[in-house]
């Protein structure tokens, strides 16, 4: 236990006003009025789906002995109110608090932007591994405490569950943390004062808009990551092909950063795809340290990207060229990400995570390059999300694909067939396509469809292993259904 008055140190910085504060033993915190105890303080959140104030009297009920929370409350004598500018904020501060500041013992690298960071978070965690360092790792896919492993919840956990990894990351001996940044993150001030040795921003295109409104305000939350929460000493890398990169650059001026990019010469190391096919793609890297070729077995130029991102990132921390390019050569990608398997009649279908209109569109121009008969697309969008983008992802789907099958995705608390209609509007005519909601059943069409080289691209659930459906979560894995089908098939 600690005394209330440590909650209160730290975070006076962000305190209006104290009622009823005295030197009692505060056995833990939590936002979630759902795991509050005896002795515990609640800390009510004005978010914008819930108001944690609503929960307060279940709070108290259930023993909570002192409050956070932005507004004046009426509490009695036997409760303690601490009235703060920022609840968000203050909700990471008291997590830090409750365990340790476990965050100061390890090496923070954030990896931040629309797309890729999954994958260039996969990549580090082998190259770390392969120079013997042991690292944890937080993001969409799952948790990696340094000898446990867990489903993401988000791709970065709310404070008190990201505080709760941290210190189980300091248990195990973890020396560096791998975390995937997400811009809702960085506006709730879920990372507290946690401070990064080491970021990486890898593109930023049209996504979470339904949250941030606009571009702008979009590509300010990921700069957050930079401009506050940065060390002075830490290595920035970004990606100078994106005009957001370009732009995060001039604004960090001064910063330790180094750039890559394929299209412009100015830039700290130039990247080159020298050769594609399934079975993988060779790159060249050429900077300060010469020019730098390997093989790897994975495809696409955005790869390639992640892939460049990890090399100079892991280079920047002292990981040698040898260990570097030995791990990229066997690496062993991510669950859900251009996952391959092959149907009889040398035909083949790929579960990918793309979910956003420019995902997409790398993707399938990916696969436009590679050997083929047909390419066929099954994709769907997520209800109660950025509904902007479903036209267009409907544009580049039927422009690029030579079939187009629109299902379901997460329609979450939407009617699925309205998603779609979104989608429709931005297929231009005569474009190839079908409607078929039921995701199980769009995959059986595509599936029976298939010729020889054909391809099959099952788009944006990737690792994903449920669909949301009216608020309730049920089990469906792409992979899982493709398993199933090719086995079928042969018999």
């Amino acid at each position: 236990m600690l005394p209330l008055s440590s909650y209160i140190e730290h975070l006076q910085n962000g305190i209006v006003k104290l009622s009823g504060v005295d030197a009692r033993p505060i056995a833990g915190a939590t936002n979630d009025s759902r795991t509050v105890k005896p002795g515990w303080i609640f800390i009510a959140v004005s978010g914008s789906v819930d108001d944690g104030h609503r929960y307060l009297d279940k709070a108290l009920a259930a023993g909570a002995v002192a409050v956070i929370s932005e507004r004046e409350l009426e509490l009695s004598d036997a409760v303690a109110l601490i009235q703060v500018v920022d609840a968000y904020a203050a909700a990471a501060g008291a997590a830090e608090v409750m365990y340790g500041f476990p965050a100061r013992a390890l090496e923070l690298i954030g990896i931040t932007g629309t797309n890729g960071k999954t994958t260039t978070a996969y990549l580090l965690r082998e190259i770390f591994q392969q120079a013997g360092i042991k690292v944890g790792m937080v993001g969409t896919v799952g948790y990696d405490c340094g000898g446990s492993w867990e489903p993401a919840v988000r791709t970065t956990p709310d404070p008190f569950l990201l505080q709760s990894l941290f210190a189980r990351m300091r248990e195990n001996g973890c020396e560096k943390v791998l975390l995937e940044v997400s811009s809702h993150a960085l506006i709730q001030n879920r990372l507290g004062e946690s401070r990064f040795d080491g970021v990486i921003f890898t593109n930023l295109s049209g996504d979470h808009l339904d949250y941030h409104e606009n571009m702008e305000n979009y590509y300010l939350a990921k700069r957050l990551l930079f401009k506050k929460l940065l060390k002075s000493s830490g290595l920035v890398v970004l990606n100078a092909d994106d005009r957001y990169g370009q732009r995060l650059q001039k604004e960090l001026a001064g910063c330790r950063s180094v750039s890559w990019g394929k299209f412009f010469p100015d830039v700290d190391f130039q990247l080159r795809l020298i050769k594609e096919n399934l079975s993988g793609q060779v790159v060249q890297l050429t900077g300060s340290h010469g020019a730098c070729r390997w093989r790897a077995p994975l495809i696409g130029s955005y790869n390639a990207d992640n892939m460049a991102a990890a090399f100079l990132l892991a280079l920047g921390f002292g990981v040698s060229i040898e260990d570097i390019v030995t791990s990229l050569a066997v690496t062993a990608g991510v669950p859900g990400r251009l996952q391959a398997l092959s149907f009889p009649g040398n035909s083949l279908a790929l579960v990918d995570y793309a979910h956003t209109d420019d995902a997409l569109l790398k993707v399938l121009q990916t696969l436009k390059q590679l050997p083929h008969n047909r390419l066929i697309v099954v994709f769907g969008c997520g209800g109660d999300r950025d509904n902007a983008k479903r036209p267009r992802m409907g544009k580049i789907a039927a422009t690029c694909a030579d079939h187009t099958i629109l299902t379901s995705d997460n329609p979450r608390s939407e009617d699925p067939l309205a998603i779609i209609a979104d989608i429709r509007a931005g297929i231009p005519a005569p474009a190839s396509y079908e409607v078929i909601p039921d995701r199980r059943q769009a995959i059986a069409r595509a599936v029976a469809m298939l010729k020889s080289d054909d391809i099959l691209l099952l788009a944006g659930k990737g690792h994903e292993d449920y669909q949301e459906i009216s608020g309730t979560k049920e089990y469906f894995d792409d992979m899982v259904e493709l398993s199933r089908l090719v086995e079928a098939q042969r018999g």
